[in-house]
């Protein structure tokens, strides 16, 4: 098939003059459809196209166009859309990826980008995209990339001229009649769009994995060529990228990390385990020289859970946070957890057996103002007199007023919020509890 040519040697092209993309378009699974206008990418990695529109286009818009298509998928479009609105999901991914596209000079000039990039500012996420776009927003029919085309579209209509500037060729041939009807349900895989997708299945998980391996493939590659696709890596292009190679961890898992500075492990000499029979004698006793290594844990700080008791926390919120806790300081082996509560002041200070927080009710004092201060200030004190490590993890809203950076400086503190939250601490680092944990 010439269409299917066509796509194969834009893909060698990508390979050989923008390697980014073109180690991604090589993933994609192409086939050729009378029921999608332009193209659709599927979650299943296929991408559907139309092939009097792909012997229409110029090469280099074709080009263009795959380089959008791939970036699609290696940026989980259909894991993070979620609930989302498909139509306008699809437009706020579009913004997303396009100043990437641009950094390449692969811009693609769909009208429903341009209208919207003159009043958004570039670079932001596809997340931050969607909440500044109008409710009901969608793509031309030629652009509906990740949903089906807008069922109210006449099927037998052509598609209009002026949708069909696709990249960085002045102007393209007239495109042939072709039907805009929506993908029926044979085209689509079992987890399509719509209520299937809002939880991923571990398919879906798989998929999102491998493109984030494939994306790590093609940013090596890339490096690897000198700088063949952008010239020079943008720096909000390398943040960007690393951060989708390299999610940030688990709010738990970050505070593993710090609470693992909080004790010495040194080696140890004891006498072996009595299972180890194979060394012991007749008379079972073991040899007076045999001795085994071990590993003795001294503790070098403190752990500490703070409640913000001003906040809305609710009980589920607070098991998490402390479940989450004590699984962190038995995996460390820290047997005690200091554990306060405070609004404007301290309400409660308390150290407990680190097991015990998973079976004692926690009586919530307080529920005035939030002041920060008092207890990282009481915690700052006593580690600059014990000269000990304080790791501080406080749940709460970040509704308050704090103390100086420069007071609390010894303490290593994670704000760990409920919920994602526009407010931010002037210190410590700030982790979001999601909703599995």
């Amino acid at each position: 098939m010439e269409a299917r040519d066509k796509i194969a040697a834009a893909r060698v092209w990508l390979i050989k003059h923008k390697p980014f993309f073109g180690v991604l378009a090589r993933a994609l699974r192409v086939e050729a459809s009378d029921r999608t206008p332009a193209f659709r990418l599927l979650p299943d990695d296929r991408l559907l196209f139309a092939p009097d529109l792909v012997l229409a286009l110029p090469f280099p818009a074709l080009c263009a166009r795959l380089a959008h298509l791939c970036m699609h998928a290696s940026l989980a479009c259909f894991g993070r859309r979620g609930p989302r609105e498909a139509g306008r999901w699809n437009v706020a991914h579009d913004l997303a990826i396009d100043g990437l596209l641009e950094a390449a000079q692969l811009s693609v000039a769909a009208p429903h980008l341009t209208a919207q990039l003159g009043r958004l500012p570039r670079g932001a996420s596809a997340e931050n995209y969607y909440e500044s776009l109008p409710s009901g927003i969608r793509p031309q029919d030629n652009w509906c990339d990740l949903c089906d085309v807008d069922p109210s579209t006449d099927g037998a209509q052509e598609p209009k001229a002026e949708k069909q500037d696709l990249g960085p060729a002045a102007a393209s041939p007239p495109l042939p009649r072709h039907g805009t009807k929506p993908i029926s349900k044979e085209d689509l895989p079992a987890a399509r769009d719509g209520a299937a997708q809002q939880v991923p299945s571990v398919q879906d998980r798989g998929r999102e994995l491998q493109w984030s391996m494939r994306l790590a493939a093609a940013y090596e590659e890339e490096l690897a060529s000198g700088g063949a696709t952008f010239g020079e890596m943008p720096d909000w292009i390398d943040e960007t990228l690393r951060a989708t190679i390299e999610p940030p961890s688990h709010w738990a898992a970050t505070l593993q990390r710090a609470v693992s500075s909080l004790h010495r492990s040194e080696r140890s000499y004891l006498r072996p385990s009595r299972r180890m029979s194979a060394l012991v004698d007749a008379t079972g006793r073991w040899p007076d020289m045999v001795a085994m290594p071990g590993r003795r844990i001294e503790a070098a700080g403190v752990l500490v859970a703070i409640i913000d008791t001003s906040a809305s926390i609710g009980n589920d919120t607070l098991a998490r946070f402390l479940g989450s806790i004590v699984s962190v300081a038995t995996a460390e082996g820290i047997d005690d957890v200091r554990l306060m509560q405070a609004d404007a002041d301290i309400t409660h200070d308390e150290t407990r057996f680190a097991a015990e927080l998973l079976f004692i009710d926690i009586d919530i004092r307080g529920r005035g103002g939030t002041s920060f201060a008092p207890a990282l200030e009481r915690l700052a004190d006593e580690a600059t007199r014990s000269a000990e490590s304080f790791t501080v993890a406080y749940l709460t809203d970040l509704d308050g007023s704090f103390p100086p950076a420069a007071a609390v400086a010894m303490l290593d503190v994670l704000w760990v919020t409920p919920h994602k939250t526009d407010l931010a601490p002037p210190f410590g680092r700030q982790l979001t509890m999601s909703a599995y944990g």
